[in-house]
């Protein structure tokens, strides 16, 4: 990890604002978290389904993970 902060955005559709590097999925958010200091945290709970239209894990779920 380094000693730099970020300001991380998950969501799977929208825009992400001036001032937010954006993950769209779970494994991307994880990524960044681990190699970077997360300032802001901005999490979209329903990131969408996978191919056989099963629901992907929810920013809900990352905070159960890793926090």
């Amino acid at each position: 990890m380094t000693n730099e902060t970020i300001n991380l955005y998950v969501d799977d559709l929208r825009d992400c604002p001036d001032g937010y590097i954006v993950a769209r999925n779970i494994q991307e958010a994880i990524h960044y978290m681990e190699k970077f200091k997360v300032h802001i945290l901005s999490l979209d709970h329903d990131l969408g389904e996978d191919y056989d239209g099963n629901l992907l894990p929810t920013g809900y779920d990352l905070v159960k993970i890793h926090l």
